[in-house]
């Protein structure tokens, strides 16, 4: 499957994997207009359809961000971002395949969707399509300001990185058949600022009937990045547009809308570095409460039962939770646990996990399951094969790890691939099931089991105190 035709036009791609089981891959599709010029800070616009036959093989452009050195430095950044990228085994168009829809991670204001982990080829075989996006971030994608809210229609501003999201569920729907996939069975799935961002499509009405499925791994909207009302964002992009010297007497969008987007996040950063974390604990730009895409913020959603409920699974590392390093949240596990209830009083199960494999020659020097080590065992880089180690090892040499070869061997590959089976699975039924696995309970305050993930998977009981069973 190498032509495909979407409702804007046909694209092509081309071939990846290894021989006699490669999967298709199309990368850069566009799912919206170009949001630059006029529609800087204006919801997602539907795309031109174009003649012929567009050749999808190289990536886009990013979302504007500050440079992360090893992550985002060496790509070429652009308000042009609204693409997506498919990887699918399928041979033919009728095989309605489950979709697995990637929001990658970085807060709300770095990463991007083209990262050859996430569009690497094993997950795939696993008989899903797996869809990534590149979406609008920071001040490009967030800022609210009431000169906007008084442009728009809905009377509302920011929220642009979400209303992307959903013009991408949206596209999903209209088009993944063509690709082998089933519209009416699509997960989501997003680690940390990725798994805050399933968290508020769960929220947000403007989502409901995009998904039916959602996996959140270490991150979700009900802990950090909790979203602010409407106003305080819009007072924050009030002092963004003072920085670059914006004259308020004169048309000031269409002179913010001119200011290059680099002045943009120079003006941001210089905003973001003014606010200590005991002044302004939540981040600058958030989710708006804006009374359209956001009725009330996602913890007060999940806890009056009106989310977006659907089978739900989330996940932690146990270096996460108890220590040491750089990013420790254990606060996560009871905002896991809400989410988890709210699912279970509409009628879905839900799932919980705590993940503890980490490379041996790692694990001998202290190493413990840091924040995003379950990446490369989720999308199949057991050989370290994608560059992704590098960016776990920015984290892992801080709590011990001493060479950047992570030395992975047998034992890596078969909780990949443990892993990638129990994805794959619960994409395809709702149930988290692979071979070799204990049976994976569902989760409940009465019984307070998840799975313990590592080379010797277990059921556990003790979800909400895991932090306390690992104390010294």
């Amino acid at each position: 499957m190498q032509i495909v035709r979407t409702d804007k036009g046909y694209v092509s791609g081309t071939l990846i994997g290894e021989p006699g089981k490669e999967v298709s891959i199309f990368r850069g599709i566009p799912y919206a207009a170009p949001p630059v010029g006029d529609l800087r800070w204006k919801p997602p616009q539907p795309v031109v359809p174009w003649k012929g036959i567009r050749e999808c093989t190289q990536f886009s452009h990013i979302s504007p961000q500050p440079v992360m050195p090893g992550i985002s430095g060496e790509t070429p950044q652009s308000e042009d971002c609204l693409y997506l990228n498919v990887v699918t085994p399928a041979r033919e168009p009728d095989e309605k395949l489950p979709v697995m829809v990637w929001m990658h991670g970085g807060g709300y204001s770095t990463g991007c969707g083209n990262d050859k982990i996430w569009n690497y080829y094993r997950l795939p075989q696993y008989g899903v399509v797996v869809v990534t996006l590149n979406h609008r971030l920071g001040p490009i994608g967030l800022l609210a300001h009431p000169a906007l809210s008084k442009e728009s229609p809905k009377g509302v501003s920011g929220n642009y990185l979400f209303l992307d999201l959903i013009a991408s569920l949206m596209w999903v729907q209209n088009n993944i058949a063509a690709f082998g996939g089933n519209p009416d069975n699509v997960t989501i799935f997003g680690e940390s600022g990725g798994g805050a961002k399933v968290s508020i499509m769960m929220s947000s009405p403007l989502a409901e009937g995009l998904f039916h499925r959602a996996i959140c791994e270490s991150g979700t909207a009900l802990t950090i990045l909790l979203s602010k009302p409407l106003a305080d964002i819009e007072k924050s992009g009030k002092e963004l547009f003072e920085k670059p010297g914006i004259d308020s007497a004169v048309d000031p969008l269409e002179q913010a809308r001119a200011i290059p987007f680099i002045e943009i996040i120079k003006a941001s950063q210089a905003i973001e570095g003014s606010r200590t974390p005991a002044r302004h604990p939540a981040f600058v730009w958030d989710a708006a409460v804006d009374g359209w895409l956001l009725l009330e913020s996602p913890e007060n959603t999940f806890k009056s039962g009106s989310c977006n409920a659907v089978p739900l699974m989330v996940s932690a590392n146990l270096g996460e939770l108890t220590g040491p390093g750089p990013l420790v949240m254990p606060y996560i596990i009871p905002a896991y646990i809400e989410m988890l209830e709210a699912v279970k009083k509409r009628g879905y199960n839900g799932y919980a996990c705590i993940f503890d494999q980490v490379p041996a020659p790692w694990r001998g020097e202290g190493c413990v399951s840091v924040h995003s080590i379950e990446l490369p065992y989720v999308f199949g880089d057991w050989d370290d094969s994608t560059g992704w180690w590098t960016s776990v090892y920015m984290l892992a040499q801080q709590v011990g790890a001493k060479p950047a070869n992570p030395g992975l061997g047998a034992i890596d590959r078969n909780v990949s691939e443990t892993m990638m089976g129990l994805w794959a699975n619960f994409a395809k039924t709702g149930r988290p099931r692979a071979l070799g696995v204990p049976d994976w309970p569902e989760y409940s305050g009465n019984t307070d089991q998840y799975l313990y993930i590592c080379n010797h998977s277990a059921v556990r009981t003790g979800f909400s105190k895991v932090v306390e069973q690992t104390s010294p």
